[in-house]
């Protein structure tokens, strides 16, 4: 190690260039990188859904694009509801409006809502253009919209930079000289361009990933940079030029930071074990960045602070000071009830975190969906030869009360009708394909009773046929047959044309070569027990089947997760706990040592879940298996290196003493970078937009001050009481 430490400090300013080139070509890859906010790409390979997803893209054509914006209103007029119909059609962009005077769905409770459709992307300047509109010329009191826009927020440039500078300002708190934060952040910074330019080597990675990976790399990482400037700060006395004190400093502090990041990228990296392949994103992206951040922290920064050696020690300045006397007093005195305590602690906090409840959907705030609830929608795939056992079971489903339609090809344009019952069917049919650009058609009875006449001929009462019969039978031979165009005209044989068309696109939305759809509307929640329910029926009777089926959908997404979460989490947990372990075990050749560092990080982990469970909250289940590897990952550093501190000073000092020595040394690396993770993931968690990014964040910044407050508070009684076999072999009597 100490010809590497001569590497370094001897070519500095060949590494210090080397890597800023490398750091600008890999700024020009970032924007590259594409940002995935489609979850359902990362369903494991085995998944039900997932295979019955790419069976719908090979079988059916993709769906017409319909972007939908709900605008509701409250305590509307007869008059003002009639005035509303005729001014929000004529909003720029906007194609249709959808309104139904009689229906609960668009009446309840003194509101009243409107379904506005456009082509336009949602956040589009068109689409936007629509949400300004009505900001500006319909925001009356009582007035609420949502988009249907089911993508993740782009992540908001402000919100990183108040984190950073928030950052910045606990930096220069706590550190020695005001120089020392910039220097840490140029460094960082460095490793965060790399990583994120680097990225491209997995083509793609998640929105969630993309909006947290930089500021969590910078705060699991900012330690490494304040343990070596501490290490060099104490071998400056020893040495009389500062490259001598670097080297040593390098040597010194490797140990500490190579076991620290190693357990984080451990603990990172056992995300890749999650079957929802997001683990795995995210997993080796945050990892990757923790191990760069490590890499520039040895070959950048002992470059960076013999240079600015001069700068740093003209802005010195006297740290923020932390007594530490008494508390190290307290727990060798009370290390005792202390250690009794936290297993105590440690037992409740697991007990109670069972009963918080584990959430497989997330969504933002929805004020339109607090009135309106919107309804779910649910796909059953299955082979063609299971049509008529789909059909009749389609029948049985519109019987239930959270069903508000089953369709497939054969109960809506494949269904036999008769003349007196194709009017209706027709005008039904129309009015559902009226959303977006179709205005609707509709035969009338007496011409639809001649149609058939013709086809079947007088006396055939009984005759049926289906919509798609019908209008085949008009486009191939009514209007080509010049006997009989004159009972369609020529304007009608253009509509029945047009129609035919459209018709023919939904024949080909239901009904594949192999495959047809059976698509439901449900009012069901998109997660809970009468969901469950309804799946757990719904999986029932299609194993009745002969052929391959597939349920598709995002509560389908939900139950095939939450069948699967508590064995995976399960799994996570111990694969971490002993990855984690025997790092630790290597580092501190102590057996006992890891095994309080792993309990400790672990009860702070269920103490956060419990908190979450007090809150009201539920726990969103990605949230948790991402934040049970970073906080085990990342927290245990602390106590690594309070431990690592705590056996150096048994060699020398009694007991009370080394605890004292091991506080003053550790505590400026903790409270600092303690401060950064719950600082910034506090920060996103209130800023950022997204849910399932802010309950990450929520969770990590709880998860971060809770096992903070076990390292500081229970960790040091627990090694004074069990000093015989934490204090090291070589330790002075106490």
């Amino acid at each position: 190690m100490k010809k590497i430490a001569d590497f370094i400090v001897e070519k500095r300013i060949y590494i210090l260039i080397t890597l800023l080139v490398i750091a600008g070509f890999c700024a020009t890859l970032i924007p590259k990188v594409e940002v995935n906010t489609d979850l359902t790409k990362y369903l494991p390979d085995d998944s039900s859904m997932k295979i019955g997803m790419d069976i719908m893209e090979e079988e059916f054509p993709p769906a017409p694009a319909d972007y939908t914006i709900r605008v509701m209103f409250k305590d509307l007029t007869d008059e003002e509801i009639v005035s509303m119909k005729e001014k929000l059609p004529e909003i720029k962009n906007v194609n249709s409006v959808d309104y139904k005077e009689d229906d609960k769905d668009y009446n309840r409770d003194g509101y009243t809502k409107f379904v506005l459709h456009t082509v336009y992307e949602y956040e589009s300047p068109e689409e936007s253009e629509i949400e300004d509109t009505l900001e500006k010329d319909f925001n009356h009191d009582g007035m609420e919209y949502k988009n249907d826009n089911v993508d993740t927020p782009n992540f908001p440039v402000w919100v990183g930079i108040s984190a950073v500078v928030l950052l910045t300002i606990i930096l220069i708190i706590m550190c020695e000289s005001w120089v020392e934060p910039f220097l840490f952040l140029f460094t960082i910074g460095i490793a965060v361009v790399i990583n994120l330019g680097t990225n491209i080597i997995q083509g793609s990675i998640s929105e969630n990933t993309f909006s947290i990976a930089a500021i969590l790399q910078l705060v699991l990482s900012i330690d490494y940079s304040i343990i070596l400037t501490n290490r060099y700060r104490q071998e400056m006395p020893k040495y009389s030029d500062k490259r001598s004190a670097m080297k040593a400093a390098i040597v010194s502090a490797f140990s500490s930071i190579s076991s620290s990041s190693l357990t984080t990228v451990v603990g990172l990296l056992a995300l890749i074990f999650m079957s929802f392949k997001i683990g795995l994103d995210m997993g080796f992206v945050m990892a990757k960045g923790v191990f760069l951040s490590v890499v520039c922290v040895f070959l950048i920064l002992p470059g960076l602070v013999i240079m600015c050696t001069k700068w740093i020690d003209k802005t010195a300045k006297k740290p923020l000071h932390v007594p530490t006397g008494g508390i190290a007093r307290f727990c060798n005195r009370f290390r005792i009830p202390l250690t009794v305590g936290f297993i105590a602690l440690f037992v409740a906090a697991y007990l109670i975190q069972r009963h918080t409840v584990i959430a497989y959907s997330i969504s933002s705030f929805d004020p339109v969906a607090q009135v309106f609830p919107k309804n779910g929608t649910i796909v059953l795939l299955y082979e063609n030869k299971d049509d008529e056992y789909v059909t009749a079971f389609a029948d049985e489903l519109k019987e239930k009360d959270c069903v508000l339609s089953a369709a497939n090809y054969s109960n809506t344009l494949g269904k036999q009708y008769s003349a007196s019952e194709m009017t209706a069917a027709i005008k039904e049919l129309s009015e559902g394909m009226g959303s977006g650009d179709q205005s609707g058609f509709e035969l009338n009875e007496s011409m639809i009773s001649l149609l058939y006449i013709k086809k079947f001929g007088l006396g055939q009462s009984d005759s049926t046929m289906s919509i798609e019969e019908l209008f085949n039978y008009v486009n191939d031979e009514v209007i080509n047959d010049p006997a009989l165009r004159p009972m369609i005209g020529d304007e009608m044989a253009e509509e029945v044309k047009n129609y035919a068309k459209d018709l023919n696109d939904g024949i080909r939305q239901l009904k594949g070569d192999r495959f047809s759809r059976l698509i439901l509307t449900v009012t069901l929640p998109e997660e809970g027990e009468e969901t469950t329910e309804f799946y757990e029926m719904m999986y029932d009777r299609c194993k009745e089947l002969k052929g391959e089926y597939h349920l598709i959908g995002s509560t389908a997404m939900n139950y095939e997760m939450s069948l699967s979460f508590a064995g995976e989490l399960l799994f996570i947990t111990l694969l971490t706990a002993v990855s984690i372990y025997l790092v630790v075990l290597i580092t501190f050749r102590s057996f006992i040592v890891p095994v309080i560092l792993v309990l400790l990080v672990q009860c702070g982990v269920f103490i956060t879940v419990s908190i979450i469970g007090f809150q009201g909250y539920s726990m969103y289940f990605i949230a948790l298996l991402v934040v049970q590897c970073i906080l085990m990952g990342s927290m245990i550093d602390y106590g690594i290196l309070f431990s690592n501190y705590y056996r150096e000073f048994r060699k020398t000092l009694v007991r009370g003493e080394a605890l004292k020595k091991a506080y003053e040394c550790s505590i400026h690396t903790i409270l600092t970078s303690g401060m950064l993770i719950v600082t910034a993931t506090a920060i996103l968690s209130k800023c950022y937009g997204d849910p399932t990014v802010e309950q990450m964040c929520k969770t990590i910044s709880i998860g971060a001050a809770c096992a903070i407050c076990l390292i500081l508070f229970v960790l040091p009684g627990i090694l004074a009481c069990l000093d015989r076999f934490t204090g090291g072999k070589n330790r002075v009597k106490a």
